[in-house]
């Protein structure tokens, strides 16, 4: 008589026992800003990721800045790898609203989805008195459940990080890095092992924190007729001119007459017929 099989459920082991995929665990260290580049330890040492923009002295006209990861090749040289989009939403769709509470000023993109363990994710303040903490929470960067339609903190997310003052701390609530600024550079003492997708999210949000502190301490920008009009076809884009009641378009005095500001007031020999 054959003896039974051993059964296929207790040869393999249980799922949760399966070890994940690999990934590159990025050793302590300290990450200094220089220019469009992102160094370790010191400004002469290769760059590890690479700005499309100088994020540390940005205005708020800048929307988006792209991040990407320098990958070493074989000969020596470096293949830069598209890993993350850096954004700021000002205000809300045509610039005419407040941004929603539930959307996020600054927040990071995910350049593809293939990249394992990367999340849209973005900054929030705690509204609490006295307190400086900020959230870095998932994103809904289609803005699914967004009444304007535009990225919006996913509900009832857990924080992935939290900065507090200048000190990051993971989802546990354990130190993970430090900021620090100074006349010359900015920092950031990276003091965990952290996996490699963890430590690119950390280095994004990071430069979305140095470009909200420039923001802040920067000379205000006027953008002229021509903000007014992109701010105009944001609201096209968006829906809003199909809703103007619910809005309070600014207006100007042009020939006499009311107009929405969009209108282009005619320049004779006395100049401008309406001001701005």
């Amino acid at each position: 008589m054959a003896e039974p099989r051993d059964s296929t459920e207790t040869s393999l082991p249980p799922y949760d026992a399966v070890s994940p995929p690999y990934q590159e665990v990025c050793p302590p260290t300290t990450l200094v800003i220089v220019g469009q580049s992102i160094h370790a330890l010191t400004a002469d040492s290769p760059p590890l990721y690479h700005l499309s923009l100088g994020i540390s002295s940005l205005s708020d006209i800048t929307t988006e800045v792209e991040l990407s990861r320098v990958e070493p090749k074989q000969d020596g040289s470096g293949r830069r790898r598209h890993i993350y989009d850096l954004r700021y939403m000002r205000s809300g769709p045509g610039g005419y609203v407040k941004l929603p509470s539930d959307s996020p000023h600054y927040f990071i993109e995910r350049a593809s989805r293939r990249v394992p363990g990367l999340r849209d994710l973005g900054l929030k303040k705690s509204r609490l008195p006295g307190k400086a903490c900020t959230a870095a929470l998932p994103v809904d960067v289609r803005g699914k459940t967004s009444e304007y339609g535009i990225p919006n903190f996913v509900k009832d997310g857990a924080p992935v990080f939290s900065v507090n003052k200048n000190r990051w701390a993971d989802a546990q609530g354990l130190p993970i890095a430090s900021m620090h600024h100074d006349t010359a550079e900015r920092s950031l003492v990276v003091t965990a092992a952290l996996p490699r997708a963890q430590f690119d999210m950390l280095v994004a949000l990071w430069c979305c924190k140095v470009w909200e502190s420039g923001v802040a301490n920067a000379e205000k920008v006027h953008e002229g007729i021509d903000g007014v009009k992109r701010k105009m076809r944001l609201a096209r884009e968006f829906g809003m001119s199909r809703s103007t009641s619910k809005l309070s378009i600014p207006r100007t005095i042009c020939a006499g007459q009311d107009r929405p500001i969009d209108t282009v007031c005619s320049v004779g020999p006395g100049g401008a017929s309406g001001a701005f």
